[in-house]
């Protein structure tokens, strides 16, 4: 598994291209690539979005003020522009706390970074998860395992190849615990889903089989050479749909069994994630 780190690169808000406060992730210094992306965003536009290399960079524009950050593709756009809508209404109320006015027009470049900087750090701090291009060479590696592992076990046909990565819109600000539960859950339903595909076409073959069985021995259990009557009647549709009912009774009883068995298990893990969280604690942290 990739390692999770702060979904959030670079953010800022500015007037026009005048920097009035930003924020910087670790090893990160993308302020003239901000800058130079705030001269290129198209006017007359409330939303703007431009995703290159794994990075989005995302622009809220209200009133006076711009609000943009640059973030990884895995954090996603809903949740890009949810952190500016939280920036911008942070960004009011400390223009209204201090006094200055919502224009913007005595307000200097960097005036309010080192009042931003703490609330800057409280709203990124959530979002973590693991990166795209992380998530994209996790894939092309379980790609290529599960490809060799298909050559080298081409003639079984009951290995289970499942593959067990979290999808690529799988939204990845949850820490290690959440990220394992949604990756177990998935393969979960994956398994069943196939199982139940295995178990109808076994049960489709065995009451053919029966079937089949059951033709023979009715037409060689005398002695004598079946008869045109009892060719016909072996044939008729009344046995075809006894056939084919008591397979789907069958194939239905099984699934039944299988749901019933996966949802004691799914009951036992929500326990056992109740017992840790103390309730719905871990919720509550979010």
């Amino acid at each position: 598994m990739g390692s999770v780190s702060n979904l959030v690169y670079y953010a800022s808000v500015s007037k026009g291209t005048t920097i009035l406060a930003e924020h910087s992730g670790p090893g990160d210094d993308l302020a003239m690539v901000a800058i130079e992306c705030l001269g290129k965003v198209p006017s007359l536009h409330s939303r703007f979005t431009y995703t290159t290399n794994g990075r989005m960079f995302n622009c809220l524009m209200d009133g006076a003020f711009t609000y943009c950050a640059i973030v990884d593709q895995a954090l996603g756009k809903q949740k890009a522009f949810g952190f500016l809508e939280k920036v911008r209404d942070e960004f009011k109320l400390l223009l209204m706390s201090q006094g200055w006015a919502l224009d913007g027009v005595a307000l200097e470049a960097y005036c309010l970074n080192d009042d931003f900087m703490v609330v800057y750090r409280h709203l990124v701090k959530p979002l973590v998860g693991i990166p795209q291009k992380e998530l994209d060479h996790m894939w092309e590696q379980t790609l290529a395992r599960q490809s060799a592992e298909s050559g080298a076990d081409a003639g079984d046909d009951s290995e289970d190849h499942t593959c067990l990565l979290p999808e690529h819109h799988v939204h990845s600000e949850k820490k290690g615990s959440h990220l394992l539960e949604s990756l177990t859950w998935k393969a979960n339903s994956k398994r069943v889903q196939q199982q139940v595909i295995e178990v109808k076409e076994i049960m489709m073959t065995n009451s053919g089989k029966a079937l089949d069985k059951g033709q023979k021995l009715q037409t060689t259990g005398g002695g004598n050479a079946p008869t045109y009557e009892d060719i016909h009647m072996s044939r008729s549709p009344s046995r075809r749909m006894e056939g084919r009912q008591m397979a789907s009774y069958m194939w239905w009883h099984t699934v039944k069994v299988i749901l019933i068995f996966d949802l004691i298990v799914c009951l036992l893990l929500f326990a056992v994630w109740l017992g840790l969280c103390k309730g719905f604690q871990c919720i509550g942290r979010h």
